[in-house]
């Protein structure tokens, strides 16, 4: 039995356009973190020492804490990922070739 009642919008494509969307978002978010990333280490970490302080007591004791040196060079790049799973996102949704 069907129901006759309009509806406001379907689940899948409700789905589809959240999913767009957190794509899109993850991509844009990316790209400005990796831009800032270009921009910003440029710029000399004296002009920032009160910044640069907090951010380097930060890492030191996220690094204390998990004991893994090795992540600073695995996270320089971090926002290339969010733009990844962003693409991989909108490669999941294309729909299906038959």
């Amino acid at each position: 039995m069907t129901d006759a009642r309009p509806q406001l919008f379907t689940a899948p494509t409700f789905s589809r356009t959240v999913a767009f969307v957190a794509a899109g978002l993850l991509i844009f978010t990316g790209f400005v973190f990796q831009l800032g990333e270009f921009i910003c280490g440029q710029l000399s970490d004296t002009n920032f020492w009160l910044l640069h302080m907090i951010a380097v007591n930060v890492w030191n004791m996220l690094v204390l804490r998990l004991s893994t040196p090795g992540v600073a060079e695995m996270l320089r790049f971090w926002p290339l990922l969010l733009v990844g799973f962003g693409f991989a996102i909108l490669l999941a949704l294309q729909p299906a070739k038959e």
